[in-house]
């Protein structure tokens, strides 16, 4: 049978399916249980989507569906006490005792409490409609250490309310750049809210009210540190000969192709000889492809590659080198062998730019992949040769 195989689960009496990539079948059985755990978690990361927010709110489409549940007659708290089954009310003030209770009630009526929580759902919502994948796990878990540090709710939110949470942070250490970055998170969910339409009454966006910009000049000094040629001779030649292959082999393959820690998994489950090749999923940031030294790429063909360490393992060779600083060491290396500028950015799994991605697909093709690499390769190769094998071999 011709086609990619998939993995299929049901979520209540809808089917769902995740593709494994493909169409061999010893490989689909091999990918079969991870793929499982993958769509489970997306399903369950759905789920956990439109639960009511902080406990106590429902989302809006749950309070629609409820009323639409009871005849039309029924009044708010009648509905509510049915729903949760929670009847005991204040004598003094009417109000439910039960929290969800006496929130559903005013949902029902009418009245109101946005919370952080949706706003974030309505953002999923809206980058599903658009651009038809979720955002990665990362993107979450981020917002949601944000949000930790963010004691305002979004109605009702004055720009000093946000100054006061600036110097709040300051004074607790949280540099500027890393301000900027919350800040920019959580107007971008208070602009979805108002241009999608489902929370016009954000507008105006009260973060654009309050400069927390920084100069590019700041923002540079965040830029991921470079290894230098002295770092690429103690990575390889100190460093690298202590650890376990799993780790070792995880490291080279982010020196020699630039790839993203995300992408190591990958290389095991890779179909084609001297290719790591990365799904366009969550966490993976579209994916893509790029060429390995074969020796490599043999190396790490059936390793369960360990990606958990390799941070700590490049603190040995320079204290501020880190996983992405190794993409950051092969783009010097690209312009080191004069490569096309956006030639580079495809090795490193970029989207290319401008009329670049307009025009010619949306790649390059692999001979040029594989020619650009073998320049980038040859470049390390020089960096890694010592000065007393440079001097035999003149």
């Amino acid at each position: 049978m011709k086609g990619k195989y998939y993995v299929e689960v049901y979520d209540g009496d809808r089917r769902r399916s995740l593709c494994l990539g493909t169409d061999n079948y010893e490989l689909a059985c091999q990918r079969y249980a991870a793929g499982l755990k993958e769509l489970r978690k997306r399903i369950r990361k759905e789920h956990e989507a439109t639960k009511p927010s902080s406990g106590l709110d429902w989302l809006p489409e749950q309070v629609e569906q409820i009323k639409a549940n009871y005849p039309e007659d029924f009044t708010p708290q009648q509905i509510a006490e049915l729903e949760t089954g929670k009847r005991a009310q204040d004598p003094e003030t009417g109000a439910f005792l039960d929290e969800r209770t006496e929130r559903l009630a005013e949902q029902l009526i009418g009245i109101r409490r946005l919370t952080w929580q949706e706003l974030v759902a309505n953002a999923a919502t809206v980058r599903r409609r658009k651009q038809d994948k979720d955002y990665a796990p990362s993107w979450y878990r981020n917002v949601e250490r944000i949000l930790k540090t963010f004691k305002y709710a979004p109605i009702g939110l004055t720009p000093q309310q946000i100054r006061a949470y600036q110097d709040q942070e300051e004074r607790k250490g949280i540099d500027s750049v890393t301000l900027k970055n919350r800040l920019s998170a959580l107007q971008g969910l208070v602009e979805r809210a108002i241009t999608s339409g489902y929370a016009p009454e954000l507008a105006p966006n009260v973060f654009k009210m309050v400069d927390f910009s920084v100069s590019k000049q700041k923002e540079s000094k965040r830029n991921y540190y470079c290894p230098t040629e002295a770092d690429y001779r103690k990575l390889f030649q100190e460093v690298l000969p202590e650890q376990p292959e799993r780790i070792a082999v995880g490291i080279e393959l982010m020196a020699w192709t630039g790839c993203r820690v995300s992408a190591l998994p990958y290389h095991s489950s890779s179909e084609q000889m001297g290719w790591l090749e990365v799904p366009d999923i969550a966490g993976t940031k579209g994916g893509g492809r790029v060429p390995v030294p074969p020796l490599l790429w043999n190396r790490g063909r059936d390793l369960k590659i360990s990606w958990r360490k390799t941070n700590a393992v490049l603190k040995q060779v320079h204290p501020k080198l880190c996983n992405h600083g190794l993409r950051s060491g092969f783009k010097m290396l690209t312009r080191m062998a004069e490569l096309d500028y956006q030639l580079g950015e495809s090795l490193l799994m970029h989207k290319l730019s401008g009329l670049e991605s307009t025009y010619g697909g949306k790649d390059f093709p692999d001979e040029a992949k594989l020619k650009g690499s073998r320049k980038v390769w040859a470049e390390l190769e020089k960096i890694l040769s010592s000065p007393e094998q440079l001097n035999k071999s003149q």
